[in-house]
């Protein structure tokens, strides 16, 4: 899991630096792998509006740009195939000090002066990308230094979490053990259920629920895909090591990211009937959106329409369903799947997804409305839109049944080596997110939908240890 710690900070943010907090999740459990600026190291880098644009006289790929810098106009000799009048790029002024110790100096470029340089991404160490450059909001404020802009003051933190933290695979996750560490508040975005402006649903039918215990999804109409996304979005994404695709991939991945619920959109446009929640038939095949089409087996748990299978379920998508330039209206969908049902599939196909990361070990069995409602309020924030109502599919039988454990008091100075006293206890365990009553002999701990690795006594001694120290 990669995280950014503003990011995490903006949930909790205890009194301590970033290696201390580091050493402190490392200490409880969660092994941080590596801890990296979001960011080269430069300076003298401002946002910036291309006026004009025009060719060289004497270079086929070159253009002349008369570039407002904040401080006036200066003249920029550029080679990216993007750069045109009215674009908002980051701009190395004179004496600006890029990565790798390469300074900017005034310069003739095919006896054209040059002033400055408008930058790449790849340029700034921001990422790999150097295609063109890297295009700002048409709102970014013209003259400002590109890192206080652009918050790039941030550090990620890379935590390599065993196969039973599932929890963690989110920021939400991993604030509620810092805080719980540091015996702070945390404090997650703040969102309410979207009212539905129009009546409209998409017939679901889960005939493969042992597979599928809950299926929650929404018709979204008259959304426009063209608009981006806002740059804060992006830059979370990119911190995370996600790559910005469009408005609606990045929200579902946004809110996979935030909350730890995989989630998918489909084109409604393109799909047919209604949504069919089953096991492959044999000889279906499906083109997924990496461009690879795969013969199904009937051991595989497919989203499908009337139609045939549209997305390998809790893996990837496929491509004839997929959010299009010109989709108008989406499907929106998120869904529990069973962990020990789904291991190992995506392996077998030679795949492995941020989805199927997150559900082979365990999605909140709880979260999928939340993370609708999510990113609801996201997508019409951004893409417009009007909403219809949330429909589920749950089957009660087949959903996880989360035990009640008895952890006695006798057994936490005997097994662990040393006591606690039962306030302690008791913060611990309400911090895990435990429903705690005190009982003769010790407490009775009712465990939350998204621990899936606490079942015994053992494990509450566990994580008694763990997050005492």
């Amino acid at each position: 899991m990669i995280i950014s710690e503003q990011w995490l900070r903006e949930w909790v943010s205890p009194p301590l630096s970033t290696e201390e907090l580091a050493h402190q999740i490392t200490m409880a459990g969660l092994e941080v792998d590596a801890i990296e600026p979001v960011a080269g190291s430069f300076e003298g880098v401002v946002v910036a509006e291309i006026v004009s644009a025009e060719p060289h006289p004497d270079a086929d790929k070159l253009q002349v740009c008369r570039v407002d810098s904040g401080e006036g106009e200066v003249q920029v000799v550029c080679g990216a195939p993007n750069a045109r009048a009215g674009l908002k790029a980051p701009l190395a002024k004179v004496g600006a000090l890029l990565p790798g110790d390469f300074a900017i100096r005034q310069a003739k470029l095919r006896g054209i002066e040059s002033t400055g340089m408008l930058c790449a991404e790849q340029e700034l160490g921001l990422s790999d990308a150097n295609e063109g450059l890297m295009e700002l909001a048409a709102d970014a404020p013209v003259g400002t230094d590109l890192r206080d802009y652009l918050g790039l003051d941030d550090r990620v933190i890379e935590i390599g979490l065993t196969p039973n933290r599932a929890d963690c695979l989110g920021v939400a996750g991993i604030a509620r053990e810092v805080g719980l560490l540091n015996s702070l508040a945390v404090q997650g975005p703040q969102y309410e259920a979207v009212g539905p402006t129009i009546d409209d649903t998409f017939p679901v039918e889960v005939p493969a629920a042992a597979h599928c215990p809950r299926y929650v999804g929404r018709v979204i109409r008259d959304v426009d895909v063209s608009r981006p996304s806002p740059l804060w979005l992006q830059e979370k994404l990119r911190r995370c090591g996600v790559r910005s695709i469009d408005a609606v991939v990045d929200v579902t991945n946004y809110v996979m990211l935030e909350l730890g619920q995989p989630m998918h959109a489909f084109d409604l446009d393109r799909l047919r009937g209604g949504i069919v929640v089953r096991t492959a038939e044999q000889g279906e095949s499906l083109e997924l959106l990496d461009g690879q089409t795969m013969e199904l087996r009937p051991d595989t748990l497919v989203i499908a329409d009337h139609g045939g299978p549209v997305a390998m379920a809790g893996i990837m998508g496929g491509e004839p369903s997929s959010v299009q330039g010109d989709t108008r209206h989406l499907f929106l969908e998120a869904a529990f799947f069973a962990p020990d049902l789904l291991a190992g599939r995506a392996r077998s196909y030679g795949l492995h997804t941020d989805s199927s990361h997150r559900f082979e070990r365990g999605v909140d069995f709880e979260l999928q409305v939340a993370a609708m409602e999510r990113a609801t309020q996201l997508l019409l924030a951004i893409v417009g839109g009007r909403a219809g109502p949330v429909q589920e599919v749950a089957a009660a039988a087949h959903l996880p049944r989360r035990p009640e454990v008895t952890l006695r008091a006798a057994r936490i100075g005997k097994m662990l080596g040393f006591p606690l006293e039962g306030a302690e206890v008791e913060r611990i365990l309400t911090g895990l997110g435990l429903g705690v009553t005190a009982t003769a002999e010790g407490w009775r701990c009712a465990v939350p939908s998204w621990r899936f690795d606490i079942a015994i006594e053992a494990d509450l001694l566990e994580e008694l240890a763990r997050v005492y120290g």
